[in-house]
């Protein structure tokens, strides 16, 4: 009977030490849990003041430099752009000469919306959307070349310097954070 007592005991104890335990480990997963929050809140913050800061030290004297060292950044393509060519408003667009004679174009317009202007009914005319030149280039190819530029790839302040080359440029704000570089090579 002895025998009896202490074994349920021991295994009272047991069970008692296991459930304090498990009460112990949900208190410190809801502190972990509470201190990565805080701490992801913070750097959030700390994040925003910083933009908000440079925001207001963001300098973009050339424009075309600009537009250079961020589809550089974004591609690894050492680009040698000479000349902003057009401004397009459909697609909303800034088109740029490269020194091979070749174009880039840099739009917030997507690649399959690009692809549908240059397959598009106004493919035979004159006067379509995109420039003729555009057509020759994509002409018997099946791939067109494009490349997103974003703050994870051309700079983490990218998004608050292409609004500004933007309206420098182009002369109306930028409504994306993001943009697409298309590449026209020379005939």
């Amino acid at each position: 009977m002895l025998e009896v007592v202490l074994a349920v005991s021991v295994l009272a104890a047991v069970v008692v030490v296991g459930v304090l335990i498990s009460i112990g480990n949900e208190r410190q997963r809801k502190a972990i849990e509470q201190l990565r929050e805080d701490l992801h809140g913070w750097a959030l913050r700390d994040l925003e003041i910083k933009r908000e800061t440079a925001s207001r030290e963001i300098q973009i004297v050339d424009p075309l430099a600009w537009l250079n060292a961020a589809a550089q950044k974004a591609t690894g393509v050492a680009w040698d752009l000479r000349a902003i060519a057009k401004v397009l408003d459909n697609p909303e667009a800034i088109v740029v000469t490269a020194s091979d004679g070749g174009y880039l174009m840099f739009s917030p317009v997507q690649p399959s919306q690009v692809k549908k202007l240059l397959k598009g009914p106004h493919r035979r005319t004159k006067t379509g959307p995109l420039p003729s030149e555009f057509r020759m280039a994509t002409r018997g190819r099946t791939k067109m070349e494009s490349y997103e530029l974003s703050a994870l790839n051309a700079g983490i302040f990218f998004d608050l310097e292409a609004e500004r080359v933007w309206r420098m440029v182009a002369d109306r704000p930028l409504n994306s954070n993001r943009l697409w570089l298309y590449e026209f090579p020379a005939s």
